[in-house]
């Protein structure tokens, strides 16, 4: 489970907020919405005038979508001034800025690109705007630039004795922002939250300012990407229409997420009113993703409202966001591991419901509820309406046992087990009638109602269950697999999802950990080796196991940090090994190696070093469904920590 950043954003929130030298001149006109576009972030120094030509060509088949920033991050600048004026690398960008900004205006589209408000560029080595905002402003506007990113790189905070870092940036950011005038939008970037730039943003006239408290961009991948946009929920009451929170760039194309993840961050941003910059060539930008226009004008919405939790507890989060219609938009968002349902009350009336991302739509009562699935998220345009729809229906495949349960659930192979379908009438707007339950299940597998499949009718509010029996063949691979079900109803049809682990529990007897399959495992270098040192980074390439010249012919070699984890089934008693640091590294290292059972330590060894002989741990284990071997860094840093846990042993029942 999550741990809310509490203690951080007290801290963050309770920093002195210093009085703006002066406001900001206002906008022209307020942008409809958050800025939308491609950055260059991601071609770093290789950026070139071909390149981003090739994203404006391509940029183009989303402008109607709102897609129109082209914006150069980075790497644009010449190293020097040309008779003080700002000039682009003539090999990167023969042509020069306003080429470029000619050719991207003749697409419909707009050109940023990045300054910084310190001596020199954050890449590129290029001459950053300190003391020239004002010519530097003109020559960009000149250019027929649109968007300015403006970075807090290399400022001489000497120039500016007895003031601290966000005093120094509300004399800056503001004077670049009153020299670019209203006519160009400005985003702040201050990249690693020094300056609270959230505080003060929208009094300064930025048109985005950044959220986060990573001194370095958003990487691609989930858990990253999850504890920035709750950073970025942190600050929601400071952003609004004209001057938006900017949580860093959408993330889909890019590789390190699975496409639900990537819609989920989509959904985060759009009812979150942030920014809609690509980073992956858009070309390359998945169309199911970024391109959905109902989503999309969740973000875009003209209320300009950043969307706000309504109910949380860690794992299951409900946001909601008012439209400038009256409707409301509504997320749900699972950053579980498992699906799990989510629910929330929308109120005492009769209301439309319309999945942005599918386009159901559905009528209700108040109740809103559906199984979203592990690391996804759904999202609703919710509407007082009379309207005829079918009811809501909340359809669970493999529900959870219990709050909190974050794990797939498991199947042993060549053993039935049992799964669960659960039909809710969570709209009752209707009555259901002719229900009938499919479930659908991997080739070789064997899945059976142990309850009946049909129901005649099902009254609102009311909830139909199905138990199946299945069983995974012995043959099928100890991994996650995915099981599908369908409800159909007169007039209606829904959908439904589960992923299942199979996993082999230990036999009765004690049994060798290295001889068995694990259901998971982290190592920080190279694999964890079965019955050999961690050895490299190359696996099988480890050496006989050996703790102050004490040969092991059995056990796991790791390297700290390290976690490896395997399905118990409740059916163990204790686990056994001999701690130590393997000798190839000599007498460097320092490890911890502790016992897992299901969430809590039950055993350690302590600190054990290079230079000390193996030390036995016993752990209890009696009824735990997981356990895990995890190994420690020992508080200095990780370069020697090969950790062995020799002789290691499971005893079940």
């Amino acid at each position: 489970m999550r741990t809310p950043q509490a203690a951080l954003a007290a801290a963050l929130l309770a920093m002195l907020v210093v009085p703006l030298p002066a406001r900001a001149e206002p906008a022209q006109a307020a942008p409809a919405g958050p800025p939308m576009g491609w950055s260059s972030r991601a071609l770093g120094c290789s950026v070139s005038e071909a390149s981003v030509r090739q994203a404006a060509d391509a940029l183009a088949a989303l402008a109607p979508l709102g897609y129109r920033y082209v914006i150069l991050d980075g790497c644009w600048q010449a190293a020097q001034r040309a008779d003080g004026r700002l000039a682009a690398d003539a090999t990167r960008f023969p042509g020069g800025v306003q080429a470029l900004a000619d050719y991207v205006h003749a697409k419909g589209l707009k050109l940023g690109l990045s300054l910084s408000a310190g001596t020199k560029a954050c890449s590129g080595g290029g001459p950053g705007s300190y003391k020239s905002e004002a010519a530097d402003a003109e020559q960009v506007k000149g250019w027929g630039v649109d968007y300015v990113k403006y970075d807090w790189c290399n400022v001489p905070t000497a120039d500016f004795p007895g003031q601290n870092v966000q005093q120094i940036a509300q004399t800056l950011f503001p004077r670049m922002r009153q020299a670019l005038g209203g006519s160009v939008a400005f985003a702040m970037n201050n990249e690693d939250g020094s300056t609270v730039p959230w505080l003060w943003g929208k009094d300064a006239g930025a048109t985005t300012w950044r959220t986060n408290v990573y001194n370095k961009p958003l990487p691609d991948n989930y858990p990253t990407m999850v504890d920035v946009w709750e950073f970025n929920q942190l600050r929601a009451e400071y952003a609004g229409p004209g001057s938006w929170a900017d949580p860093d760039l959408i993330q889909a194309g890019g590789g390190g997420m699975t496409e639900a993840e990537y819609r989920t961050q989509f959904t985060l941003w759009a009812i979150g009113a942030a920014p809609l910059i690509l980073q992956a060539d858009p070309a390359k930008a998945p169309a199911a993703v970024v391109a959905i226009p109902k989503v999309i004008a969740v973000d875009q919405d003209g209320l300009g409202t950043q969307g706000r939790l309504v109910k949380s507890d860690g794992w299951y989060h409900v946001l909601s966001k008012p439209l400038s219609n009256g409707d409301r938009a509504i997320a749900l968002f699972n950053e579980s591991d498992r699906a799990a349902t989510i629910s929330t009350t929308l109120g005492g009336s009769r209301y439309r419901v319309e999945e942005l991302w599918t386009g159901a739509v559905t009528s209700t009562k108040g109740a809103l509820s559906a199984q979203v699935p592990a690391h996804g998220a759904v999202l609703y345009r919710v509407s007082e309406s009379r309207d005829q729809a079918p009811p809501l229906v909340t359809f669970e495949v493999d529900p959870a046992r219990f709050l909190g349960d974050d794990r797939p659930s498991v199947l042993e192979p060549g053993k039935e087990g049992e799964v669960v379908t659960r039909v809710t009438n969570t709209g009752a707007t209707g009555r259901l009638r002719d229900l009938e339950v499919t479930l659908a299940v991997p080739d070789g597998w064997q899945a059976t109602a142990r309850t009946s499949r049909k129901a005649a009718t099902l009254d609102g509010g009311a909830t139909f269950t199905v138990t199946w029996a299945v069983t995974p063949p012995a043959s099928a691979e100890r991994r996650n697999h995915d099981l599908s079900a369908t409800v159909t109803f007169g007039g209606g049809k829904v959908g439904g999802a589960a992923v299942v682990t199979v996993a082999q529990a230990p036999g009765p007897g004690t049994s060798y950990l290295s001889d068995l399959t694990w259901t998971s495992v982290k190592n920080y270098f190279g694999p964890v080796e079965k019955d050999t040192s961690n050895g490299d980074r190359a696996a099988g390439d480890g050496r006989p196991l050996t703790i102050e010249g004490v040969r092991y012919a059995k056990g796991l070699g790791a390297h700290a940090p390290a976690d490896i984890e395997y399905y118990t089934a409740g059916r163990c008693s204790t686990v056994e090994f001999q701690a130590g640091v393997d000798d190839e590294v000599g007498q460097a290292g320092s490890v911890d190696l502790e016992v897992w059972a299901d969430g809590g330590r039950v055993a350690h060894s302590g600190l054990v070093t290079g230079a000390q002989p193996a030390r036995k741990v016993t752990a209890s284990v009696e009824g735990a469904r997981y356990v895990r071997l995890v190994a420690t860094n020992g508080g200095d840093n990780a370069t020697s920590d090969h950790a062995d846990f020799a002789d290691a042993v499971i005893t079940c029942h």
